[in-house]
């Protein structure tokens, strides 16, 4: 639900979208977040982790447009703040990104969101 009215206030802001530019627009975003997170910190998140970390700091319809104007950044920092450092034995522990490897708790952020995934390599 988080994506479909993330994807809807990026349509509003640019006309009408598709169902399937919805889909697309939304895929884009948070694809585009993993890939920062793993850059920047070694860790790639899970979708319902970037979802709600994204509910936290731009609650509300005028936030999700937030979202797509800065909010990527802002996200991927407080995402990497949860994250161990790399040379940690935490950080080793945790799973390589593959499929079908079930994501693990990697910590918390500062807005109190648990943050899930796999170790980017």
């Amino acid at each position: 639900m988080r994506k479909f009215m993330l994807a809807t206030a990026l349509c509003t802001t640019l006309g009408a979208c598709s169902a399937a530019q919805i889909q697309s627009a939304t895929t884009t975003i948070e694809g585009d977040i993993q890939a920062g997170v793993a850059a920047a910190c070694g860790i790639v998140p899970t979708l319902a982790t970037i979802t709600s970390v994204a509910a936290v700091m731009f609650p509300g319809s005028a936030g999700l447009i937030g979202i797509v104007a800065s909010g990527e950044a802002a996200i991927e920092a407080d995402i990497c703040k949860a994250a161990p450092p790399p040379a940690s034995a935490r950080y080793r522990a945790l799973p390589r990104a593959a499929y079908g490897v079930a994501p693990a708790t990697i910590g918390v952020t500062p807005h109190d969101v648990v943050v899930r995934g796999w170790r980017a390599n």
